[in-house]
């Protein structure tokens, strides 16, 4: 499935949740698949590394990302070692049947020099291979966007992950990032609800980004909470 174009897009990224990795892994990812075969909603998932192989093989009709990527590591010459160690390269995202990374969350920051190696690597690997990179605010998403070309900037404010202020409550923050990145941008930081989905839309934002709202709500069950995200990415 591509969502570069098209309706808004959810990506629910499982960080290392209890609730969510290891078999939890496996059983969330599906209630992805039922929600987003069932509403017609562009849903993808970003497991943990560990997890991608199992998720992977058995979730087919959703995308299904890894939490992080590395490009390869080079020689003095500038040449990619022939092989790598504990790296997730873009060889080895392409052999697990990946549908790409998310990479530069502010739980697992890159630079712009490794953000650029990152998607220059996996572009050349597959450039169908959807790459999002997370960005800490509007500038530092620009800057990403001017030295490389991912498929989506998820701009997300550090002090407002895991939260329970959305970055939808300061609109200033998504028009700001829309102005200078483009169509590109998803949003996140403590989104939580339909209302939140659809405050990033009227601001001309692609998608969201989320973890907890979903893997961990406070009220109701997870599928209840991505139905509710999933109608107003539609509506």
């Amino acid at each position: 499935m591509d969502n570069r174009s098209g309706e808004p897009f959810i990506v629910v990224n499982f960080k290392d949740y209890d609730e969510a990795t290891c078999e939890g892994a496996l059983s969330l990812a599906k209630v992805h698949e039922k929600v987003a075969e069932e509403t017609g909603a562009n849903i993808a998932v970003a497991v943990h590394p560990v997890d991608l192989l199992k998720v992977v093989t058995e979730v087919k009709k959703i995308p299904v990302f890894s939490q992080t990527g590395d490009a390869y590591t080079r020689g003095l010459d500038g040449v990619a070692k022939k092989t790598q160690t504990g790296r997730m390269t873009p060889k080895m995202i392409v052999k697990l049947g990946a549908a790409g990374i998310l990479v530069n969350h502010a739980e697992n920051p890159r630079s712009n020099d490794e953000i650029a190696a990152i998607v220059k690597d996996f572009k050349e690997e597959s450039p169908d291979l959807m790459v999002i990179v997370c960005a800490e605010n509007a500038d530092r998403g620009a800057e990403i966007a001017a030295i490389c070309a991912p498929d989506f900037i998820a701009v997300e404010p550090p002090e407002m992950i895991g939260g329970d202020v959305s970055v939808t409550t300061k609109p200033e923050i998504i028009s700001e990032a829309v102005e200078k990145i483009g169509g590109n941008v998803l949003v996140g930081a403590g989104v939580k609800t339909g209302e939140d989905v659809k405050s990033a839309k009227e601001l001309n934002a692609k998608g969201v980004l989320l973890a907890s709202g979903v893997v961990k709500p406070k009220e109701g069950t997870s599928e209840e909470v991505l139905r509710e995200l999933a109608q107003a990415s539609l509506s």
